[in-house]
């Protein structure tokens, strides 16, 4: 559930679980993109004569849909870490007839713990799309050349001339950088 405070600022539920099953992606009725995995969550229990103990870790389904669908499928792997903005919503299972509940999430986040690292990750998913096709070798056969991606537009950021001397400007006022 999103609520707004007097401010402002929106707020919805969020989640931290690892992805506990292999997602998979779907399609609805209007061609849309629907995501769909177990979620695990391990909970922990502090008692101040104890210390901190296990409880069991509990299984959640999680859905996301569009563009939220999209990143999950290409960037979730089972067993990775996340954090998932979204909503709990009730649904009624097909199979048993059941009320449950779903996280619906509209966002993404993957929780790793180097930034960047693919070590003891399952390699990425070829979807199909800018897929250049390989051998037996894993080397890029021959085929049609694919466009370079184009480079993302450079910020202004301020150039620097080290060839001599300038003048320095009189200004009235310094700014203090």
């Amino acid at each position: 559930m999103s609520t707004e405070t007097p401010t402002g600022l929106e707020v919805k539920d969020s989640m931290y679980a690892f992805v506990a099953s292999k997602p998979r992606l779907t399609y609805t009725e209007n061609g849309d993109p629907r995501l769909y995995f177990k979620a695990g969550q391990r909970h922990r229990h502090y008692d101040p004569d104890n210390g901190w103990t296990n409880s069991p870790t509990t299984f959640h389904d999680v859905v996301a849909y569009k563009g939220a669908a999209k990143f999950g499928i290409e960037n979730l792997r089972e067993k990775d870490r996340f954090m998932a903005q979204g909503t709990v919503a009730p649904y009624v299972n097909k199979r048993t007839g059941e009320a449950e509940e779903q996280f619906e999430a509209s966002r993404f986040l993957i929780a790793r713990a180097t930034p960047n690292t693919t070590t003891g990750r399952a390699p990425a998913r070829n979807l199909g799309h800018d897929a250049q096709a390989q051998d037996a070798t894993g080397r890029a056969a021959a085929g049609p050349k694919r466009a370079e991606p184009a480079q993302p537009a450079r910020r202004g950021l301020p150039q620097f001339d080290n060839s001599g001397p300038r003048q320095q400007q009189a200004s009235g006022h310094s700014m203090g950088l």
